[in-house]
């Protein structure tokens, strides 16, 4: 991985729902690419290289990085598991886009790709140590530790999702009381849905919140501790002090954060809320593609 490019480098951002692409020259995203995921290997692939040659405009690829949802295999260049993609699944990913496009092809968690653009053109540029986090469908991380993704030995680090949390909802990985379950953008409209009786998009129960409801207060107290109860253990393990935040529910994080600091400090002794920096990441969609380009 380079911290400069001096030349077009080709990021990808691959969903169960969308492909997102770019080219990035410099530090700038100076053009962009969305298209439908095909649910078939060889069609994706297919989709994807087309999709590059568009954004090169003939000018030469000289290596694309692509980041993938689910547990990535570096050294068999694959994804072992993606839930929403389960047709990757033990596909060499990598080496057959390769060979589609001509060039240096590198895969990356779509986490870790996120979290490493911010590390270097986004909100974590200036720390060396981070966790970067989404809140959206689920709960996703990233672990950046002295600049670089951080993988662990089987490229499970970083799944804060699944941290447990203390409470009795049920994940849909299938256990008990995971982050993702109680403070993700989909659980916390889930939990309005069921606490206040009325079905409320997070933008309509932010804005409410607000303007003071208290039942809308209510939900976002109880994801924020819970969220401060995971990012506890995160700080007590690794010592991390910085999180960044996105997803669709980071423009939430002013109502999420002051529980969340509060069990930083509860939890982590010798330590106060002050020593914590929980802010919102500044790429927003574009992360990953910015991080994914800046693999080689």
């Amino acid at each position: 991985m380079s911290d400069s490019i001096t030349q077009p480098r080709f990021g990808v951002d691959l969903g169960g729902t969308a492909i997102k692409l770019g080219r990035v020259e410099g530090e700038e995203l100076v053009q962009r690419l969305e298209i439908d995921t095909p649910h078939e290997g060889e069609a994706c692939l297919d989709a994807i290289a087309t999709a590059l040659r568009e954004l090169a405009a003939g000018d030469p690829i000289a290596s694309v990085g692509i980041g993938l949802p689910g547990v990535v295999d570096l050294e068999r260049r694959c994804v072992i598991e993606a839930p929403n993609l389960e047709f990757l699944g033990g596909l060499p990913t990598a080496d057959m886009l390769s060979e589609r496009l001509g060039c240096p092809v590198l895969l990356e968690n779509d986490a870790n790709a996120a979290a490493f653009g911010e590390a270097q053109v986004g909100a974590g540029r200036g720390f060396s140590d981070f966790l970067f986090l989404t809140l959206g469908t689920g709960v996703g991380g990233g672990v950046i530790l002295d600049g670089l993704p951080f993988h662990g030995p089987g490229g499970m680090a970083g799944e804060i999702g699944h941290i447990t949390t203390g409470h009795d909802r049920q994940c849909g990985c299938g256990t008990i009381g995971c982050l993702e379950a109680i403070a993700s953008a989909r659980a916390m409209e889930t939990l309005a849905a069921q606490e206040l009786g009325r079905a409320l998009s997070l933008e309509e129960m932010a804005k409410a919140a607000r303007k003071g409801d208290k039942d809308a207060l209510s939900v976002f107290r109880t994801s924020g501790i819970a969220l401060g109860i995971a990012l506890a253990q995160v700080a007590l393990l690794l010592d991390l002090r910085i999180f960044l935040v996105g997803g669709g529910g980071a423009p939430t994080l002013d109502l999420l954060a002051p529980h969340a600091l509060d069990q930083l400090e509860k939890r982590c002794f010798g330590r106060t809320a002050s020593d914590f920096k929980l802010t919102q990441a500044s790429l927003g969609n574009d992360a990953g593609i910015h991080g994914a380009a800046r693999l080689s």
